[in-house]
């Protein structure tokens, strides 16, 4: 049996845009001789959908998309997720459809813990069927759940009877759960003795992304099929001429490619086209500098020195050579008389007093510029804080954290020295001194962020600790941390729940709960 993955990515309500990327992919799948097309869940609506399920103008887009479809009498059996409505129900379905008729529908039948909450707005009374294309009896699970729980008692038998299994998923991605998600499916496919076939979506839909790399695992547990990782990918295969091949491993460059895919989606759909990022000649911004030329292109990245009184030539010079050296253009707005012209006002005199107003201020004023510049010239400004700022704290509310979304918000420092070796793993991207020097926010004389925080070598296994693995103080101690240090770095954490309320959304890359994360009280103490 010829089959045709159709990974795609859909944007959320776009329905009249994704219904042509399902014809296009129809029609390739008929050139192709294909015998099915099967699309990834909800692919129709976008993923995830939340409210959009109950929007009225919604529902009758995708009432009239599916009649086009049905309209067109195509030759080919086509599977595609879209959701149903009946009455006061909601259903995450499979549609099997045929020429102009459907020819019966699957809808989501076994729920288990979702991070994303998309399971609460469906009904839970479906049954398990199954499907039968070419004499092969087809059972069909929609999304991970049945991947992420041990419990399959309600419908072992189903699976058991059948020829073949299709998972029909739309899986964000976090680094690590591309190694994770192979071993389970192919756990469950030997554990099964049937081999199963797993689509995905693919792309960025909002904070959240989508690694694609939809599967064929075999009787045995093998790997078979591997479809594009972080790109659109309509392949025709047939499944019984297949063999064991290597899978691509999970490295940094998954991490890497996941927030460039990400950026790119995120900008496109969002209606822009280029984005304005403030260049300090630190590590954080050249970072982010570099995943948005890999996104957008260099015409279409605008890189900004804002330069104070306490800015170094060395971060000015790191600044423009990193520039050159990614082909974007490159300006220099000094911010020095803007901010003497605010101790003017403010100030019992006009001279610095080199207190944390003034040092958030200089972040401010680059702020204020920076989004001067996006709203007048149409570029979308890109924050460029990391995680380990973010869970202290170390960052100013409307100055640093200014933009549309943060970039590298959820990578650890750690992390990003290690993204930026890997970009210049072949050429001199980043230059070498903004890896190696101290890493400072130039806010007053002499300034490092060691002033602050601890080394961020022994801050981030803390943070990773308290945070990630939701460890207690007590258990911290026994990784061989001092006990102030620690009580110190979880005070900064309580502390500044209300700053992280308030930055910009995030690129969630490395979390296996994105959205809702850390949900704590606006303020709150533990010790």
């Amino acid at each position: 049996m010829k089959i045709t993955l159709a990974q795609i990515n859909p944007t959320i309500g776009d329905i009249e845009g994704n219904l042509i990327k399902i014809k296009n992919a129809i029609l390739k799948a008929i050139s192709d001789k294909s015998d099915v097309i099967i699309f990834p869940e909800l692919s129709l609506l976008g993923y995830p959908p939340f409210d959009l399920l109950k929007n009225r103008i919604i529902r009758d887009k995708l009432e009239r998309a599916l009649q086009k479809i049905l309209e067109e009498k195509f030759s080919i059996n086509i599977l595609l997720g879209a959701p149903y409505f009946e009455n006061n129900k909601t259903y995450d379905s499979v549609y099997w459809i045929k020429e102009n008729k459907v020819i019966k529908r699957i809808d989501k039948f076994y729920f288990s813990n979702d991070p994303l909450g998309q399971n609460d707005y469906f009904s839970k009374d479906a049954k398990p069927e199954y499907i039968e294309i070419n004499d092969k009896k087809i059972a069909i699970l929609i999304s991970d759940d049945t991947l992420f729980s041990y419990d399959f008692s309600g419908f072992n038998d189903y699976l058991k009877n059948s020829n073949l299994i299709l998972i029909v998923s739309s899986s964000f991605y976090y680094f690590g759960k591309r190694k994770e998600k192979i071993e389970k499916i192919s756990n469950f496919a030997k554990n099964l003795g049937k081999k199963v076939i797993y689509i995905n979506q693919v792309g960025g839909n909002g904070e959240l992304v989508f690694e694609g790399g939809s599967l064929v695992i075999s009787e045995e547990g093998t790997v078979i099929f591997e479809g594009e990782i972080f790109n659109e990918d309509i392949k025709t295969i047939d499944l019984e001429s297949l063999f064991p091949i290597l899978h691509k491993n999970e490295d940094l460059s998954f991490l890497y490619n996941s927030l460039v895919m990400g950026l790119r989606d995120f900008i496109k759909k969002s209606g822009f086209r280029k984005a304005v990022i403030g260049l300090s000649g630190g590590i954080d911004s050249a970072l982010v500098a570099c995943i948005a030329t890999e996104a957008l292109g260099k015409d279409n990245v605008l890189g900004v020195s804002l330069p104070s009184i306490y800015t170094s030539k060395e971060s000015i010079e790191d600044a423009k050579i990193l520039s050159q050296n990614l082909g974007i253009e490159f300006r220099i707005i000094p911010i020095s008389e803007i901010f003497y012209s605010y101790l003017k006002e403010l100030n019992p005199s006009e001279k610095p007093v080199m207190d944390v107003a003034e040092e958030n201020l200089q972040s401010r004023i680059r702020g204020n510029v920076l989004m001067f510049i996006s709203n007048r010239e149409g570029y979308l400004l890109l924050a460029t804080g990391n995680r380990s700022e973010a869970l202290t704290g170390y960052c100013t509310l409307y100055g640093d954290t200014a933009g549309a979304i943060e970039v590298i918000g959820d990578i650890y420092k750690t992390t990003v020295y290690e993204l930026a070796n890997y970009i210049n793993k072949e050429k001199e991207i980043i230059p070498q001194n903004i890896i190696t020097k101290a890493p400072s926010a130039e806010l007053r004389p002499g300034q490092k962020d060691e002033d602050s925080l601890p080394p961020y070598s022994v801050l981030d296994p803390i943070l990773k600790a308290y945070v990630d693995e939701n460890k207690p103080m007590e258990e911290i101690l026994q990784m061989g941390y001092k006990e102030e240090l620690v009580k110190t770095v979880i005070e900064k954490v309580e502390k500044s729940e209300y700053k992280r309320k308030q930055i910009p959304p995030v690129l969630r890359v490395r979390s296996k709960n994105p959205l809702r994360e850390r949900f704590f009280p606006l303020v709150y103490k533990i010790i």
